[in-house]
């Protein structure tokens, strides 16, 4: 069970890890690029995590729960991503849902980025 915030920067840096050998693509495209997002925030994130756990402890769920969130949101997102212009039968609906699913925790995964990152960055409680 993940219960500090070094175990929630080993789970976005797992993340990043994971997405990392698929961020190329077809220069441009959105795939490519969200990959390449998913990969920079969650580094980031993770080595953060890494860091403050390293100065400050274990933490507590409030503090550690939105970057273990991140790295769910991260997951869903690359792990749709596969499923979206590889596919052995086109079907455009079901491709037009894992876009609209993937735009959704997009917004949600730079809420949470924007939440961390805050976090990292201040002395005082940040409130999600």
């Amino acid at each position: 069970m993940n219960e500090s915030m070094d175990d929630a920067g080993c789970c976005l840096l797992s993340v990043a890890w994971n997405v990392a050998p698929l961020a190329e693509g077809q220069p441009g495209s959105r795939r490519a690029d969200l990959r390449r997002t998913v990969v920079s925030v969650c580094r980031t994130a993770g080595h953060g995590a890494r860091d403050w756990a390293a100065r400050h402890g274990a933490g507590t769920v409030a503090e550690y729960r939105p970057f273990l969130q991140l790295a769910d949101v991260a997951y869903e997102i690359a792990t749709l991503l596969l499923l979206v212009e590889d596919f052995l039968v086109p079907d455009l609906e079901r491709e037009h849902r894992r876009w609209a699913e993937i735009e959704e925790l997009t917004v949600r995964l730079t809420e949470l980025a924007e939440w961390t990152s805050a976090f990292l960055m201040s002395d005082e409680p940040v409130r999600l």
